[in-house]
């Protein structure tokens, strides 16, 4: 028997309708937990309890490199802070337990479903940020919404599907449902990808802003000679660069405009033609 290759996001949403038809948890998929550079959990879920509060993330891998690449990085040590477990979920014959990080579980999706074959060491945790909260409350929200319709038209689809197999018979009524499904699953793909995209360009504008920032706090700093030019000036050599720009065009133009200053110019310049005048040799005198 072939095994199933299974696609990222494929897995990841047969794995959160597995939890929400078999299990008492409450499900998000691909949801990131509070704003842009927060960790974005392939699969969240809570405990539908009021006692019992036990979030857990499961980390959906379909490909050992990229399952190494993130135990060496570490990066699923990131949802300890919004989580009470950690579980990898991978197809069978991928991973072994002994792979798995200590305190992390494991599942596998054989053909017949998904199956544990570790649990996660699971560690108390009171409560989720606030920015996370909202971000599960509004988005989720919006989600679910989007997965009723979807099962809404599924529903229309196969009532479609069911009066065309009568009319036309079992081939044509079969093109007709592929091709109401592919269009599901293009809509579905355009929403996911304008999410991304929106994520990316918030990511990107933040970027920019702590750039500018970084550029204008060094464009502000003085070099030492600034910093002696400014004590020169009565300024503290910490001010910024606008400051002591400021502070020398108004020296200059005091120095420019300042009457005493014209009226000692004035006298230098008699004095200089008094001692040049007196250099100049007598009536009778050589030159010497």
């Amino acid at each position: 028997m072939t095994t199933k290759k299974w696609g990222h996001n494929e897995l990841a949403h047969d794995l959160a309708e597995h939890l929400r038809q078999n299990t008492a948890r409450i499900c998000w998929e691909d949801m990131q937990l509070g704003p842009a550079g927060t960790c974005r959990p392939d699969v969240y879920s809570i405990a539908h309890s009021y006692s019992k509060f036990c979030p857990v993330v499961y980390e959906v891998k379909v490909s050992v490199g990229d399952f190494r690449a993130d135990v060496t990085a570490g990066k699923y040590t990131k949802y300890f802070s919004y989580a009470g477990g950690v579980v990898f979920a991978v197809p069978e014959g991928m991973l072994k337990k002994s792979d798995i990080p200590d305190g992390c579980g494991l599942m596998i999706r054989k053909e017949t479903g998904w199956h544990t074959l570790k649990g996660p060491t699971m560690r108390q945790i009171d409560n989720l940020p606030r920015d996370a909260w909202m971000k599960l409350l509004m988005d989720g929200m919006t989600r679910q919404a989007e997965r009723t319709q979807i099962k809404s038209r599924v529903i229309n689809t196969y009532l479609s599907e069911q009066k065309l197999m009568k009319r036309h018979g079992s081939e044509i009524a079969d093109l007709v449902c592929r091709a109401h499904r592919s269009k599901e699953r293009l809509e579905q793909q355009v929403r996911d990808n304008d999410e991304r995209l929106k994520n990316l360009r918030q990511e990107s504008e933040e970027e920019m802003q702590r750039r500018r920032k970084r550029r204008e706090e060094s464009e502000e700093r003085l070099t030492d000679a600034q910093q002696d030019l400014a004590k020169a000036l009565g300024l503290d050599p910490n001010v910024p660069m606008y400051v002591l720009t400021r502070t020398l065009w108004e020296a200059m133009r005091r120095l420019t405009e300042d009457e005493e200053i014209k009226r000692l110019r004035g006298i230098l310049s008699n004095l200089e033609r008094t001692l040049n005048d007196g250099l100049k040799p007598l009536p009778g005198e050589k030159a010497a």
